[in-house]
């Protein structure tokens, strides 16, 4: 297997822990029963199906980007970076709108298997997915015949990513001051039998996709655009019937409504934040000039 030089690379022997615990050898349904009680299908974690974990945001992580921002939605961590306008590369033809560039990447210790630094196939799509989720908010016919890259890093993966992925590259697109319609959000929800979960963890995602001998399983990802009320992406990994599909639907509609205020305090706050930074300098200046007319000698009469 090659190599990547450039990083700093484990070594390729190493085994993660867990594996040589209990849960290796588990049946589906021992592990179905780790994850949701078998009598009334809840949650082990005592989380309602309707229950979101907890989220912490942070804008302005990356220096040397124009915006970025990081992401905890439990132990799911992600951080996104995004940079200036540049023109698209080997390009003979002129376009009208703009490109955006997204680039997905697990760090090897994101997941209990350790990730190969070159792209897989699952980094392929969730980035395809975040594209698609990104290009009707950004007001690409501003910057014709440029591309703006999008680099999102998962740190640890505990479910739900994709959703994780796409709220933080809306708030790192608008702490770069990059024109956009409208603020992006993004939920999941997982699907077994009757039951919707909201924002699943790993092991209820792996649950959910496994399905079993349950009809309706699968895992949901919706992007919204909140003051347009538009959806700008969906994403279905399973087998859910239409009614079902439409209530989580609606479930999703709601968690993003009930995210999107949190962004936009986010993006009050960095505003405040700059213009008190720029009062504060504007005020340091003020006695200055006042000191240079005291002591200029100038009399006017």
């Amino acid at each position: 297997m090659p190599i990547d030089q450039k990083r700093i690379n484990g070594p390729e022997g190493s085994l993660p822990y867990q594996i040589f615990g209990s849960t290796r050898d588990k049946a589906f349904q021992d592990r179905l029963e780790d994850v949701f009680d078998a009598a009334t299908g809840n949650r082990k974690c005592n989380r309602q199906d309707t229950e979101s974990r907890k989220y912490f945001m942070k804008l302005g992580v990356v220096s040397t980007a124009k915006g970025s921002a990081y992401l905890e939605l439990g132990n799911t961590k992600v951080i996104v970076s995004v940079f200036d306008p540049r023109e698209i590369p080997k390009q003979n033809t002129f376009r009208e709108l703009g490109e955006l560039y997204c680039d997905l990447k697990f760090s090897p210790f994101a997941c209990i298997h350790r990730k190969n630094p070159q792209t897989d196939a699952e980094e392929r799509s969730l980035a395809a997915a975040m594209n698609k989720a990104l290009q009707p908010v950004v007001c690409r016919h501003l910057f014709p015949n440029f591309q703006i890259d999008i680099f999102a890093n998962v740190l640890e993966d505990d479910g739900s990513v994709l959703g994780a992925v796409i709220t933080a590259a809306g708030l790192a697109l608008s702490d770069a001051t990059i024109s956009m319609f409208d603020i992006v959000t993004a939920t999941t929800v997982a699907v077994y039998g009757n039951r919707i979960y909201l924002d699943p963890t790993l092991a209820e995602e792996r649950i959910c996709l496994e399905g079993g001998r349950s009809g309706n399983h699968g895992v949901i990802t919706l992007a919204k655009l909140h003051t347009l009320d538009q959806t700008s992406e969906i994403r279905l990994a399973g087998n859910v019937s239409l009614d079902l599909l439409k209530q989580a639907c609606q479930r999703l509609n709601q968690a993003n409504n009930d995210v999107a205020p949190v962004v936009q305090q986010m993006l009050v706050s960095k505003v405040q934040k700059h213009m008190s930074e720029i009062e504060a300098e504007e005020v340091d200046e003020e006695p200055e000039d006042k000191d240079d007319l005291e002591t200029s000698g100038v009399v006017i009469e």
